[in-house]
């Protein structure tokens, strides 16, 4: 029975080192299977924080497209107008005129009253009252020569 004990002591042995080396191997598959989970948690979060950037990221396309759309809108608004000039000029711009009530006075130069036009020269002196050439008084009288 000696030998048949040391027989079953041995094969004991034997299934407690299994045993002990699949117990080690099942706790580094948990270590390892932790580890994945750790990995996927922080995937998991980068996946969100992609998904939030993402997110942000298209809302700042739609912004930008509505902007690109209204620029474009008022670009063919602008084609227009010059179009539109274009075909009906407009008359150059004259500066403002001061009305004919608020009209500067002309620089005024000796000798020539304000009555005087800009255009027309000094008028010739008025000759004197004192000539009776042909005044009804000396029709007919002789005595003027």
């Amino acid at each position: 029975m000696a030998s048949e004990a040391q027989v079953t002591h041995s094969k004991l042995d034997r299934q407690i080192t299994q045993a002990e080396e699949l117990q080690a191997a099942v706790t580094a598959r948990d270590e390892v299977i932790a580890q994945r989970e750790d990995t996927i948690g922080h995937r998991e979060d980068q996946i969100i924080e992609s998904d939030t950037i993402i997110s942000q990221c298209n809302t700042v396309i739609e912004f930008l497209q509505e902007q690109a759309q209204d620029l474009t809108s008022e670009l063919e608004d602008a084609y227009a107008y010059i179009e539109y000039l274009q075909e009906h000029p407009m008359p150059p711009d004259v500066p403002n005129q001061p009305a004919k009530n608020e009209e500067e006075d002309p620089e005024e130069i000796e000798g020539v009253s304000d009555l005087d036009s800009e255009h027309e020269g000094p008028e010739p002196e008025a000759q004197s009252n004192d000539l009776s050439f042909g005044s009804e008084s000396s029709v007919g009288s002789l005595d003027d020569f």
